[in-house]
């Protein structure tokens, strides 16, 4: 979707600077001047905000629950994650009083893997909290718009994800029609982020969107409700035109929206726009518009529904109904986008001021593992052989570095009969900057591949030739080409003189003399 006016009209217009140095204030997205911004956002930082001596429950669960999925989810990718070297070896990390790993593999699974989901859903929330208090900042409005569809007990998660996916295009998409551009116009939409989600409960699997919509101005209440009717009508549309169920607006026994609704903060709340109140695993939490959007690896369903990851902690502990319940969210899961951005929002903020972050989530996961200073370093071989084999010595690890640092690892790494120096070195100390991402080691571990794998068909090339050379100079015994080339010489005269008969003849006489020479 493009976002309407950016093109023809940019929204951020800044004048030139003064003799005072101060510039004048920014145009924005409603075509309004506003007054000049000191404090300037930016969500594009590694490493997301960590609390020092944060609570390690959850991570220890996150690291059991990915030990199990490894052996159910059937995703290469998974398995390794955590387990597998990059290059050379692995370097346990501390920052801000929690461990972690620099030099392994990290999925970047958003939906799958509940280690680098957390990794990632942290960075997303921070920077999307950012984003709303800005956005709000320049006077403009944000609604958060829910749309969900009608599904049974027998409906399979992938059908209603492919249907799910066409009602949007059909809707709000590339193939939105006249309806909702009219309403983009005069609702002055100008953007919006997309989060998709899942649940399963007694009636199955249901699918639905969060949806950010980016607002020139703040709408009222009656706005609010015309938007509200106006999607439902253009969702309901879709959806039956894509063969999926006519949905309900509004509930006969509460009276509430059903298939789509929008919610609208209050004054100053824009970035902790809340989908439901209460929304933490405490139950106390207020959860902003970025948690509703992101925070699946911590949130739990209601009035029965549970979430995949709860799904999964299910199936690790014994529901076989559960296990056949992930793996199916497994196969429809992977590949969707957790977060998706409508085409020139991301130019619109940053024309703006707002720096975003756009690494890509396995890049953030790989970040996020890696940040901090360094305690060790494990040769690939020490850590093949002596520790991702043993469940539980990589978390005992991170348990070691967090409680005593350097010294408690060298202590927990001697006690497993390893010798310090030897087995596990000092760690290397770097220049910030110096050391790779895992991007890039990945990308230099193919390109050597590749160019061993050409050194060694050439090796073979340059083999074959000097064996064929070799050969053909051993059948041939010395004086062999003379004596051919008389036998030659001679056909020729004697098939000049004589009669085919007898040239026929004397040629058969030749070989044999020449066979006889050898």
């Amino acid at each position: 979707m493009q976002v309407s006016g950016l093109r023809a009209r940019p929204f951020l217009a800044v004048a030139p600077e003064t003799e005072t140095g101060v510039t004048g204030g920014a145009q924005s997205p409603d075509g309004a001047r506003r007054s000049p911004q000191t404090e300037r956002f930016s969500g594009g930082k590694p490493g997301a905000r960590m609390e020092s001596g944060a609570d390690t429950a959850a991570r220890d669960a996150q690291f059991e629950l990915r030990e199990f999925l490894r052996s159910v989810s059937g995703l290469e990718r998974l398995e390794k994650c955590g387990l597998a070297v990059l290059a050379g070896g692995v370097t346990p990390v501390i920052r801000n009083g929690r461990a972690g790993f620099a030099g392994v593999v990290t999925c970047g699974s958003v939906h799958v893997c509940p280690c680098c989901s957390t990794s990632i859903r942290r960075v997303r929330q921070d920077e999307l909290e950012q984003v709303g208090e800005f956005w709000e900042c320049q006077s403009c409005g944000l609604v958060m718009m829910t749309l969900t569809m009608r599904h049974y007990e027998r409906d399979a998660l992938a059908d209603l994800v492919e249907k799910q996916r066409a009602a949007w295009k059909r809707a709000f998409g590339m193939n939105a029609g006249r309806a909702w551009r009219t309403a983009k116009t005069t609702f002055g939409v100008r953007g919006f982020v997309r989060a998709w989600e899942v649940t399963h409960g007694s009636n199955g699997w249901h699918v639905h969107f969060h949806v950010l919509l980016f607002l020139a101005r703040p709408l009222n209440s009656v706005q609010v409700a015309d938007l509200q009717h106006l999607a439902f009508e253009v969702w309901a549309d879709a959806l039956v035109s894509v063969g999926a169920r006519m949905p309900v607006e509004i509930s006969e026994k509460d009276g509430k929206p059903v298939a789509v609704r929008i919610d609208a903060p209050d004054r100053g709340e824009s970035g902790k726009l809340a989908r439901y109140l209460m929304k933490g695993q405490d139950g106390k939490t207020r959860w902003g518009v970025a948690a509703e959007l992101t925070r699946q690896d911590v949130k739990q369903g209601q009035g029965g529904h549970r979430t995949p990851f709860e799904i999964a902690r299910d199936a690790a502990a014994g529901d076989a109904r559960s296990v056949e319940l992930w793996r199916e969210f497994v196969k429809s899961a992977v590949g969707i986008r957790a977060l998706y951005w409508s085409n020139g929002l991301r130019a619109l903020l940053k024309e703006m001021g707002f720096e975003l972050d756009d690494r890509k989530d396995g890049q953030v996961a790989a970040d996020e593992a890696s940040a901090g200073t360094p305690l060790a370093c494990i040769p690939s071989a020490t850590w093949y052989r002596h520790i991702a084999r043993h469940k539980g010595r990589a978390l005992a690890l991170l348990h070691a570095a967090e409680k005593g640092g350097a010294v408690a690892v060298r202590a927990l790494i001697e006690s497993w009969g390893l010798t310090w120096g030897l087995d596990v070195l000092e760690p290397e100390v770097l220049p910030e900057g110096a050391d790779p991402t895992a991007d890039e080691v990945l990308v230099s571990m193919e390109r050597a591949n590749k160019a061993a794998r050409l050194k060694v068909w050439r090796d073979e090339f340059d083999r074959i030739d000097r064996e064929r050379r070799a050969s053909r100079i051993v059948r041939q015994a010395p004086g062999a080409w003379e004596a051919r080339k008389e036998a030659q010489a001679a056909a020729d005269a004697a098939h000049e003189s004589d009669g085919p008969e007898n040239f026929l003849s004397h040629l058969h006489r030749m070989r044999r003399e020449a066979l006889a020479a050898r």
